[in-house]
């Protein structure tokens, strides 16, 4: 055999397994989606499957903005505060106007993520550290303007819209989520601060020597993550009947679950909208087949820890095999 089949061989062998390792996590929820199919007479219905959207939107609302932050080279810890912070002060201005409330729950996303940018992008401050402090600052100011009581959001008809009601026979939900992927898609790989988003993430030292203001950059994926949970406390409000501080503490540990099961790396550079898309898909199948199966919640939580391990640990893998190919 030549020098040159040999090459083309190798060539060809390597294009494949990068393929195989890049689509994996679709080959997941393909065989997730075919074998609870099989496993739930309920799962495939009408029904089911609305509600799967239902209960993921704001799981996946929240996992593009997550998606942005990561691929920069960080993780926004407060985020599922700042939902909180913004679900609360939704449902406490709605008494003056449902635009007043949806207007002021998401400015005051941007502003706790315009907290966390200054300080890391700006301040240099780690981003552990910074968002970790200011989820505690977040959710004490939730319980202080809330007061620790349940609120109960209004039956105003833009909610009640959101929350329960369809086009074509699609939850209007179903139409947030999907927009909201459009935009950040094009957003992340269709324009030039999405690509020096990836370069900032991917190499920070090289990125500024290539004229980058990598400050800006990293300041600028923290306000649109909040910006991104200030619209979807919007939607939160309008599917629950009660909001609490806690409401959305599960939330956090869910989303990142979510983006790194997508394939989107810890390590900053690598990632996209399609691979979180594919995650949220792989998440929203198992814990709806869970609670088809009649899995106790305690169980359900203990296998939703076991898959952030396994994203964390399928990160490392896919860290290492681009290095071999």
């Amino acid at each position: 055999m030549s020098d040159l089949s040999i090459n083309e061989s190798t060539g060809i062998k390597k294009r494949f397994v990068r393929f195989f390792f890049s689509q994996a996590m679709l080959l997941v929820f393909i065989v997730l989606f075919i074998a609870m199919s099989f496993a739930s007479d309920k799962f495939l219905t009408t029904g089911n499957l609305f509600n799967i959207i239902r209960q993921s939107t704001v799981l996946g609302m929240m996992a593009c903005g997550m998606t942005i932050v990561i691929i920069g080279k960080g993780v926004d810890l407060s985020a599922a505060s700042i939902l909180a912070l913004c679900a609360v002060t939704n449902v406490m201005l709605q008494p003056f106007g449902y635009i007043t409330a949806i207007v002021a729950s998401i400015i005051v996303g941007i502003v706790c993520g315009l907290i966390n940018g200054f300080l890391i992008g700006k301040v240099k401050a780690n981003f552990i550290i910074v968002t970790l402090g200011t989820q505690i600052l977040f959710t004490a100011m939730a319980l202080i303007v809330s007061e620790g009581r349940n609120l109960k959001s209004r039956t105003e008809p833009i909610f009640s819209y959101i929350g329960k009601e369809s086009i074509l026979g699609i939850p209007v939900m179903a139409y947030f989520l999907v927009i909201t992927f459009i935009i950040f898609g094009v957003l992340l790989h269709k324009t030039i601060g999405g690509r020096r988003l990836f370069a900032t993430g991917l190499n920070n030292p090289a990125a500024k020597v290539a004229g980058i203001n990598t400050s800006n950059i990293i300041m600028g994926s923290y306000v649109i993550n909040g910006f991104i949970c200030g619209v979807a406390s919007v939607v939160l409000t309008s599917r629950l009947p009660r909001i609490r501080v806690g409401t959305a503490s599960e939330y956090l540990f869910d989303v990142i679950t979510i983006v790194v099961l997508g394939g989107t790396a810890l390590t900053g550079g690598v990632g996209g909208i399609y691979k979180t898309a594919i995650g949220l898909g792989i998440f929203a199948i198992i814990a709806n087949g869970m609670s088809l199966l009649g899995i106790p919640y305690e169980f359900q939580q203990m296998v939703k820890g076991i898959i952030l391990v396994l994203a964390v640990l399928y990160d490392e893998f896919n860290r290492r095999k681009r290095l071999l190919y």
